[in-house]
């Protein structure tokens, strides 16, 4: 029997997390085992951008988080031994909630051990993101981007995004969403019982690499994808705007292993020029560790003084 994990990151019983367990209900009905996570009860440190995790990883290290004391690395270890992951958060002004995006910082630092078991032993994943109103458009690549970063290596089968449930539990009015959740729920527990045969059946966006719907214009009829930056072209067919990216193009997508590689080389380079310059930063960075105290409320400065 295969294992799914269900993590909420919003409000108990909210929106987002009925629709959670609508699907992981579903997922039950269709053979899968499923776990309920909620990221309220956790504690999760907000990263500190000690940059440890990626100066390991390309120096041939771990590259695990060095934050300690908090509840990461439980968390990671859930995800990383199940079979299926679904991550459902609440939309806040476009964007996911600030405990997800918390958590999304902190997965870059998962360790090659997590990375390279999710390679070999790759999960299925979906997410969920309920909103208020119609400002949600930038919560799918956001939360494609947390299944890419939490579970290396996972098909992403589903994603469902909507808006316009602003009162509690109100997505329990509707049962054409009810059943779009359970349908996202069976189609994890498929995709986590074959996952060489698992594929994307979510809404079909208009980059064909990870199917969201960020395009940058470059010149001419050029474009990049924002979120897995695959160049490609755009054209109108029959009165439809497409993008189309040659397999050379879809080679060099950003969470493709030559992508990855091209990442690490950067920052590499960017940590090989900072070295080199390490005098001269000290010595320009002088006035700017001498500009004045930042202002603070009185009982910031009150902890400070105790």
């Amino acid at each position: 029997m295969v294992n799914i994990v269900g993590l909420s990151c919003g409000r108990k019983n909210g929106n987002n997390e009925l629709l959670l367990k609508q699907a992981l209900m579903a997922a039950e009905e269709a053979g899968a085992s499923c776990e309920l996570v909620c990221l309220r009860d956790l504690k999760i440190e907000q990263c500190t951008g000690c940059e440890s995790c990626m100066r390991g990883l390309i120096s041939g290290g771990d590259g695990k988080c060095v934050v300690r004391g908090d509840d990461y690395d439980w968390l990671m270890d859930q995800v990383t031994r199940a079979r299926g992951l679904i991550v459902a958060a609440p939309i806040y002004d476009l964007i996911p909630c600030g405990r997800l995006i918390t958590l999304l910082n902190r997965a870059l630092g998962a360790g090659r051990e997590r990375r390279e078991h999710g390679k070999s032993h790759p999960a299925s994943a979906a997410a969920i993101a309920v909103g208020g109103s119609d400002w949600i458009d930038l919560a799918e690549p956001l939360m494609q981007l947390t299944l890419t970063n939490l579970c290396k290596g996972a098909v992403v089968v589903d994603r469902l995004i909507a808006g316009g449930n602003t009162a509690p539990s109100m997505v329990l009015l509707d049962d054409g969403l009810l059943e779009r959740a359970a349908r996202l729920g069976r189609r994890v527990a498929a995709a986590a019982k074959e996952t060489d045969r698992a594929e994307y059946q979510g809404p079909k966006g208009i980059c064909p690499v990870c199917r969201c719907n960020l395009i940058e214009p470059l010149e001419g009829t050029r474009a990049v994808c924002a979120f897995c930056h695959t160049p490609g072209e755009l054209s109108i067919e029959n009165g439809r705007l497409k993008f189309v990216c040659s397999p050379e193009d879809v080679r060099h997508q950003r969470f493709g292993p030559l992508g990855e590689q091209e990442h690490q080389d950067d920052i590499r380079a960017a940590h090989q020029k900072a070295a080199q310059g390490r005098e001269l930063i000290r010595e320009r960075l002088k006035p700017f560790l001498a500009y004045g105290a930042a202002l603070q409320p009185e009982s910031v400065r009150g902890e400070h003084n105790a």
